[in-house]
């Protein structure tokens, strides 16, 4: 499925309520680990909010169609991105969605001469099983799968 990469940041999701609300939708819809932060389960909303009240954080997200379908939560670090949070609509699963976003994102850090990083805590077999299909290798060091430039 053809998807767009878009930065969603606090800023983005003021000028656009649309992508807010598909933000929720998208969360909303989430198994309640892909809403936990800092040990607690919250409502997509609250969610939303509480990632992006750090300035670091936004929401790298999939448009088709004028709609995100699909988010990950970006941490900008001096020399990567961590990525947290990867969920897609229910009803566009299983199409690619959740891949072509990670791959987009890690070539945009790329371009940045950034590395990627998806930290361990919090990931399901089917999480880590896509991101070592993507090429990120298992690094204890740094906590999580990697993915350098």
């Amino acid at each position: 499925m053809p998807v767009q990469l878009i930065q969603a940041d606090a800023n983005a999701l003021a000028e656009q309520s649309a992508w807010r609300t598909d933000l929720e939708k998208i969360y909303s819809e989430a198994e309640p680990l892909r809403r936990t932060l800092r040990g607690e389960v919250l409502e997509a909303p609250h969610f939303i909010e509480t990632a992006l009240q750090e300035t670091c954080n936004w929401f790298a997200a999939a448009l088709f169609n004028d709609h995100l379908i699909g988010a990950v939560l970006v941490r900008s670090l001096e020399d990567e991105w961590q990525l947290r949070h990867l969920c897609v609509r229910e009803v566009t699963r299983r199409r690619g969605v959740g891949s072509r976003l990670m791959a987009l994102v890690a070539t945009k850090a790329r371009e940045q001469g950034l590395s990627v990083c998806v930290p361990d805590e919090n990931l399901t077999h089917a999480d880590q099983m896509l991101v070592r299909r993507l090429g990120y290798s298992l690094d204890e060091g740094r906590g999580g799968f990697v993915l350098e430039n």
